[in-house]
């Protein structure tokens, strides 16, 4: 749970561009508020822009829905490209964040299921 709290902090907040077009739910994110995000994004969820796209993932993800979750980043991973300003200020190439947010939903997966072995 740890893991994906932190990846929907660091997560696209998008352009500015984008941001204007597409509810992006930043503040619920920024918040931890992954349920209030959800609502906010769920709406538009047949949207390609990344930026919406990589926030619904780790709403999702956050609230343990992961089968959505790598659903929303795989369309982000293929849609349209674009520059997209994360949480703490860096500007990353939104292909490129997808497919780094699914390798840390998979290592998160593959924690989760490690721990309850060892129970």
């Amino acid at each position: 749970m740890a893991v994906t709290f932190i990846m929907a902090m660091v997560l696209a907040a998008g352009t500015q561009g984008a941001a204007d077009k597409v509810d992006v739910a930043y503040d619920a994110l920024s918040e931890g508020q992954s349920k209030a995000a959800i609502a906010q994004l769920e709406p538009a969820k047949a949207s390609d822009d990344p930026a919406h796209l990589i926030n619904l993932a780790a709403a999702y993800a956050a609230e343990g829905r992961y089968a959505e979750a790598r659903a929303a980043y795989e369309r982000a991973a293929y849609a349209e490209r674009f520059e997209l300003e994360t949480a703490n200020g860096d500007w990353v190439d939104s292909r490129v964040l997808a497919r780094k947010a699914l390798a840390q939903l998979d290592r998160s997966a593959v924690d989760t299921r490690m721990a309850s072995m060892e129970q």
